[in-house]
């Protein structure tokens, strides 16, 4: 089956009209009600027919839904089949799909390519040549399912991942179902995920062309062990990155991740200098650990288009001085420029403006150093007057969301300190609340301003940032060393594309 071919049944399997899962069962230990589950509570409205052979299923119900034997014995033609059954049926499963008018799957079994033995190799290998010679595709085996949102008001997560995304315009890859759930709970906005497993029918360069030529998907996400078919790989980021970023990040970049890579789904993993190379040819955002692909990723939603301005020219305010010059070290090693008001223009009528608000003693320049002062309101006053100046192409400061939590995760040793904590988050409840509030209103206000955010709430995911996620505003939990990293290479992608479009 040709790319062509694929991809026009991938239209029926992220969108389909109804759904089969073969091995359903209401026996909670087995994965088998794991992905049942997961269809039901992730809002898939459509048909669901749950099919398990076992004679204890004829007056039973899973889930309130009635359970047929088999997929022939369903009322309507199927569009999709999740298969959940034991190795040595998946085989017949497909089969039995094939002979139901059955194009599309999703295999969750394992126990395929990634098994050494000659037999599984050679179950492999028939599993690929029947679905093939049927005009059958699937996700898998050895995959944790996949998620679309193509239809928003009937998304679909087939799948055993502990993962609820909500819809949105990120689309993801992931060789790795753990690596893809942890990925789906931390960006959430999610457009399409696939486990993609083995990949013996679809592979990544498959998906990968999907999500390019889908205009809702406005960046790409990829966790890669090891590539099938690096020259169409290359081929499809040559063209996609023009239009839209993909981030990449590389598992198996050592000989003992190499042969990890090569046990858990079969997959060979190349030189890491190669890939580079292939990045730098064609746009490719290239990712050196997970934490920086899941900021990268936001970021290039959040952040795009950056100034064309070369390098960029950075504001930064804090409420103390030593987290300052350590972020002005961090911009300096990054190629961001700290901006030096002395030396550019309405830079010092900036100081003059600020130094009506802070004491005499402040620094008078770029870096903005509140001098801890305890007016939360003039984080939003400075800032606005930083906007204004158009002296800055992004504006890094600390946000006041996270500090209810470091409050709370203080530990009083006796009761004095017990009353200063309580006493700490009464004023915490008042104050960070309206502080958060004004970060976000700002950011609104000003939409062609990029503001960027650093948390002392450390974590990707946590649920105080929830707000500022809804509003697509960039906060970094408690890490100004990747706020600098993400930015530069945001930006050299950003010069990619306006070299591409010059």
């Amino acid at each position: 089956m040709n790319a062509e071919e694929k991809l026009e049944l991938m239209k029926v399997m992220f969108n389909p009209k109804n759904i089969a899962i073969v091995g359903a069962t209401d026996s909670m230990i087995k994965i088998g009600s794991f992905v049942f589950g997961s269809v039901l509570s992730c809002g898939f409205t459509k048909k669901i027919y749950p099919i398990n052979p076992n004679p204890k299923y004829q007056k039973r119900k899973i889930l309130g839904m009635d359970v047929y034997p088999s997929l022939d014995k369903c009322p309507e033609k199927i569009d999709l089949v999740g298969i959940v059954v034991p190795p040595n049926a998946v085989l017949d499963t497909i089969k039995q799909a094939i002979e139901n008018d059955i194009h599309t799957a999703a295999i969750i079994t394992a126990g395929f390519g990634e098994v050494k033995s000659e037999d599984r190799q050679d179950e492999n290998k028939e599993l690929v040549k029947v679905a093939d010679k049927g005009g059958l595709i699937f996700i898998g085996p050895n995959s944790m399912g996949f998620y679309s949102s193509e239809d928003k008001s009937s998304p679909l997560h087939l799948g055993f991942g502990f993962m609820i995304p909500t819809p949105g315009h990120i689309s993801i890859v992931s060789q790795s179902g753990t690596m893809g759930t942890v990925l789906c709970n931390a960006l959430q906005n999610i457009r399409y995920f696939v486990s993609s497993g083995n990949e013996a029918s679809l592979t990544l360069e498959d998906y990968l062309d999907y999500y390019a030529q889908d205009e809702q998907t406005k960046v790409i996400a990829l966790f890669v062990e090891g590539l099938r078919a690096g020259s169409r790989f290359k081929e499809i980021c040559t063209a996609t990155t023009k239009k839209k970023p993909i981030v990449f990040l590389k598992a198996g970049v050592t000989k003992s991740g190499a042969r990890a890579a090569n046990s858990h789904t079969g997959s060979i993993a190349g030189s890491l200098n190669i890939y580079k190379s292939v990045f730098k040819q064609t746009g490719v955002i290239y990712a050196e650990q997970l934490t920086e692909l899941i900021y990268l990723t936001k970021g290039a939603e959040y952040l795009l288009p950056l100034p064309k301005n070369d390098p960029l020219r950075a504001g930064i305010i804090s409420g103390g001085g030593g987290f300052v010059v350590h972020l002005t070290d961090l911009c300096e090693k990054n190629g961001i420029n700290v901006v030096d008001l002395t030396k550019v223009p309405n830079g010092p009528q900036l100081i003059e403006e600020i130094s009506k608000y802070l004491p005499f003693y402040w620094s008078r320049n770029n870096p903005v150093d509140l001098v801890a002062t305890r007016d939360f309101d003039l984080y939003k006053v400075i800032t606005e007057l930083m906007l204004k100046s158009e002296c800055f192409d992004i504006i890094i400061t600390l946000t006041s969301a996270g500090l209810s939590e470091t409050i709370k995760s203080l530990k009083p040793v006796n009761d004095y300190a017990q009353r200063m904590v309580t006493l700490l988050k009464q004023v915490a409840a008042q104050r960070f609340k309206k502080s958060i509030k004004d970060e976000i209103n700002l950011c609104l206000k000003y939409p062609d301003k990029k503001i960027i955010y650093i948390g002392f709430a450390s974590g990707f995911d946590s649920p105080v940032y929830e707000q500022y996620d809804k509003n697509k505003i960039m906060v970094f939990g408690g890490n100004p060393e990747l706020a600098t990293v993400v930015l530069r290479k945001l930006h050299d992608y950003q010069k990619f594309v306006n070299r591409k479009d010059e």
